[in-house]
């Protein structure tokens, strides 16, 4: 039996960026799966390819985090290699919603330490919300809480993704104490 894999293009991102950050990863996910792409943890480096985004792994600056670009007609992530492998995914996650998102506003995106924890800029502030909700998708973390541990580091280990990042997820989706 053959199976056939329809690719995600340009063409046909339309529908998963309507309805705001977090429809538009519920959408994306729902494309993953019936790819065939591990959503728990996401194999976010196999979902950026499948939109025939370029992702590299270099050294940067430590103050930067990763890139979107355009070059040549080519939309490419570049993730700094000095960076801890959890925070590499989720500024890969990160970089992918500026593409989902924001792609015809701008053609290069740059995370950097100026922009982690500042919500004033609102498309980074978009990015990052997406990210967490792609590489922490409501129903699915709020089953584990509810279902297996309230442990932050449990839980980070089972989304793949810092403290750091549950601790925020958490907090913005009205979670609150030591641990949760």
């Amino acid at each position: 039996m053959a199976v056939i894999k329809r690719r995600l293009s340009k063409t046909n991102l339309s529908h998963l960026t309507s309805g705001g950050h977090r429809l538009a990863a519920d959408k994306l996910l729902e494309a993953a799966k019936n790819q065939g792409i591990q959503t728990v943890p996401l194999d976010v480096e196999r979902l950026a390819g499948s939109f025939g985004v370029k992702v590299k792994v270099v050294p940067m600056k430590d103050e930067v985090s990763g890139h979107l670009s355009l070059n040549d007609g080519q939309w490419e992530i570049a993730v700094n290699a000095l960076h801890h492998p959890k925070r590499q995914r989720f500024t890969l996650a990160h970089e992918l919603g500026h593409y989902v998102l924001h792609r015809w506003q701008c053609q290069k995106f740059e995370d950097t330490k100026l922009f982690r924890n500042n919500e004033t800029n609102p498309m980074e502030a978009e990015a990052n919300r997406y990210a967490a909700d792609l590489l922490m998708p409501e129903p699915e973390f709020r089953n584990y809480i509810n279902t297996v541990s309230k442990n932050i580091n449990d839980i980070a280990d089972y989304f793949d993704v810092s403290a750091y990042a549950v601790r925020v997820r958490a907090k913005n989706l009205g979670f609150s104490g030591h641990g949760l």
